[in-house]
């Protein structure tokens, strides 16, 4: 209604010529409308000029004043209708270009919602309505339609101005806050769903695949909910990208004759989301292992182009010395950030409702309140990152600074929408933080949880099929490393694994993948990365990330001895220099018909040439770290180089793929097209250890539904039938 009023009132010139026209004159009546129309734009909006559509208005008012004051005294009816007609103009002109007039009042009623997609297809339906009443009605001015024929369609205009946008928003809000329904599968009934196995069968509520920190944030919910929960893994530890691996050097300390043992992180290094309230913090408070190591917070040194900053811990104060370094664009580096933050803060506003997981609201008034609350998020959240930026940075020197972290999620940052931009300018904002005892560290207190609430986690187990029955995820078929296979019935299967790899050989219906690739897009491999792992003499006067660039080359040093003495023996550092590596190079690591994931590269890997190509690349990632560490080839001790297909190896990734698969436009639904398989990792919510814990947890609220609650809420009424 008050939409309705403020149209009202935009549009009161035209009631006003009317009634002007009639008792006094039509010029008296046309000047004084028109003056009515100029004030109100003047009032509302300054010396900017109007929109189309009261430009429209104002134009067909000036046409009539010009008519009246120096036409042949045309016929009233054949003015109004010229006047209406430029109506319709300006309100079909206002459709096209995507700026539909009513949008401009609606904004005035719902705030931020208005800056949503649904709000802008409502207005220009709206728009569109009124752009063919107002045709109508300067066609039934012109013609001397009857009375009933010319203001009929004006009551219908009103009623539907009124009553349908609202209608339309509400249904709109109710389906969006039901969540995801690309695959609406009721949830199982663990009960029931896995009662029936006898003694001589692996019977479990839910199977997961793979011990990444996505599923084992999964199976530790669920598990702590009561239900069997069973994870097999085919590595030897768990964690993924998220383990540990010792490594001793050939030689001796040269002091103590003592073993020189070094410990280095598979992928893992720099952790958001630990910060009081944060998602990684308050889910392992809620799994009660919050307390299990000592957490370490990081600092970051940016050397880009010759010029090098060392971030500070207060995000304003990162902001100020980046606009001292690029005077020229400060303001724009000042707005930017203060627009990222507000995103941020949008899109974490309601994880404390949630049990530390961000997630929209899910109520229709919900809704509506967030986007009032949090307009820019709502505008841009889906939106591509580069636009956003654009709007207040478009220096291509400053830009390298801006998207300088984008490195923890992509190697193509003018490819990612602000959504998945955004969360990792937590690092600014809260701080990223390393465990004491390296990121393995996480992955073993996430399976102690799962233990101690009855689950099991399998290693050394490779999964073989999927099993489904009638469009059902019905259990696993597994294989142990000496080849022994067996038949895992579950009530529900939890996927952390690579997701090309389980469209491709996990599944024997096609179509799965097939409705899956409809609804989220193509499923191509993230970029993948070539590393080298050195053990040094010495320690380092250097913070514990670095992250250099010149031209397009870009790597990042970690030390995780700077905050961690258990890397390294005492008077020794460990350092990791790696850089990321596009799709298509990475593919061009591996022989043709090669799989990423699969043993066939047994003998590849031994060759001279894969051997000496690896090795070049290390000696080039060298070459970066003699900027900051000029002796470090006499320092080396110690010496472990990776490529695509050492990742491919350990993790079982499509193309040695380090960041899951390549966004795009689509998300990947957690629920899957096969009903009770639910997906975990980096698939659904992008890489990095924050994103895949949500993963992790809304993959066990797919499967219980309403778990995701504050912590101390009562667990959740299912309960295996096996016990606990």
């Amino acid at each position: 209604m008050k939409t309705y009023l403020l149209v009202n009132v935009a549009l009161l010139s035209l009631p006003l010529y009317l009634l002007l026209a009639w008792l006094v004159s039509p010029p008296v009546g046309a000047a004084v409308a028109l003056a009515y129309a100029v004030g109100w734009s003047a009032v509302t909006r300054g010396l900017k000029a109007p929109p189309v559509f009261e430009s429209a208005l104002i134009a067909g008012l000036l046409v009539v004043l010009l008519d009246r004051l120096i036409g042949p005294a045309p016929r009233i009816d054949q003015a109004n209708g010229a006047l209406l007609l430029c109506l319709a103009l300006g309100a079909a002109v206002s459709v096209v270009i995507r700026k539909p007039w009513t949008a401009t009042f609606s904004a005035a009623e719902y705030g931020g919602a208005s800056r949503t997609p649904l709000f802008l297809a409502v207005n220009m339906a709206m728009s569109a309505i009124w752009a063919v009443l107002f045709a109508w009605l300067g066609v039934a001015a012109i013609v001397e339609a009857p009375p009933f024929a010319t203001w009929a369609p004006v009551v219908l205009g009103a009623v539907i101005s009124v009553f349908l946008p609202k209608l339309i928003v509400t249904v709109s809000l109710r389906r969006a806050a039901a969540g995801d329904r690309r695959n609406d599968w009721k949830a199982p009934d663990f009960p029931k769903a896995s009662a029936g196995g006898t003694a001589d069968d692996a019977v479990c509520d839910v199977a997961v695949i793979g011990a990444g920190l996505g599923g084992l944030t999964a199976a530790a919910l669920l598990a702590q909910q009561g239900l069997k929960v069973s994870v097999f893994e085919q590595h030897v530890v768990p964690g993924g990208f998220a383990h540990t691996w010792l490594r001793r050097a050939r030689t001796r300390d040269p002091e103590t004759g003592g073993k020189l043992v070094f410990r280095f992180d598979s992928g893992v290094h720099d952790i958001s989301g630990w910060h009081a309230g944060g998602t990684v913090r308050t889910m392992f408070e809620r799994l009660g292992i919050a307390e299990d190591m000592e957490w370490k917070r990081l600092d970051h040194r940016y050397m880009i182009d010759g010029k090098a900053l060392t971030v500070s811990r207060d995000w304003r104060q990162y902001v100020d010395d980046l606009a001292a370094l690029h005077p020229q664009s400060a303001d724009g580096i000042r707005a930017l950030f203060q627009d990222i933050r507000a995103v941020y803060d949008g899109m974490y506003a309601n994880s404390a409702e949630r049990g530390g997981v961000p997630g929209a609201p899910t109520t229709p008034e919900g809704l509506m309140a967030f986007a009032k609350d949090h307009p820019l998020a709502v505008e841009w959240m889906e939106r591509p990152w580069v636009e956003f930026v654009g709007r207040h940075v478009r220096d291509e020197a400053v830009l390298k600074w801006v998207n300088l972290l984008s490195g923890y999620i992509t190697d193509a940052p003018d490819s990612v929408r602000v959504d998945q931009m955004v969360p990792i300018y937590g690092y600014y904002f809260k701080g990223g933080h390393y465990p004491v005892g390296g990121s393995g560290a996480v992955a073993d207190s996430l399976a102690a949880a799962i233990e101690r609430c009855g689950g099991t986690v399998h290693l050394r187990t490779n999964v073989l099929k999927i099993a489904t029955d009638k469009g059902a995820a019905t259990g696993l078929v597994v294989a142990d490393r000496g080849g022994a296979e067996r038949r895992i019935r579950a009530g529900a299967v939890v996927c952390n694994a690579d997701l090309r790899l389980m469209l491709d050989r996990l599944l024997d219906d096609r179509s799965v993948a097939a409705r899956l690739e409809a609804q989220a897009g193509p499923v191509r491999p993230a970029c993948s990365a070539l590393a080298t792992h050195l053990g040094l003499r010495g320690d380092l006067d250097l913070p514990p990330i670095l992250h250099m660039e010149d031209g397009e080359d870009g790597v990042g040093l970690i030390i995780p001895s700077a905050v961690d003495a258990g890397c390294a023996p005492q008077g020794y550092t460990t350092m990791e220099v790696i850089r990321l590596i596009d799709p298509a190079e990475a593919r061009t690591w591996f022989p043709d018909g090669g799989e990423g994931f699969s043993d066939t590269l047994a003998a590849y890997r031994r060759s001279p040439a894969y051997r000496q190509r690896k090795r070049a690349a290390a000696d080039r990632l060298l070459a970066s770290a003699r900027r900051v560490v000029p002796d470090i080839d006499e320092r080396i001790v110690y010496r472990a180089d990776a490529s695509p297909v050492t990742f491919a190896r350990y993790s079982w990734t499509a193309d040695g793929a380090i960041y899951g698969i390549r966004g795009g436009d689509a998300t990947v639904p957690t629920k899957t097209p096969l009903r009770n398989l639910v997906l975990a990792g980096a698939a659904t919510h992008g890489p990095g250890v924050e994103a895949v814990v949500m993963s992790g947890a809304h993959a066990a609220e797919a499967l219980l539904p309403g778990l995701l609650r504050a912590a101390g809420d009562q667990p959740h009424e299912a309960k295996s039938p096996f016990g606990s």
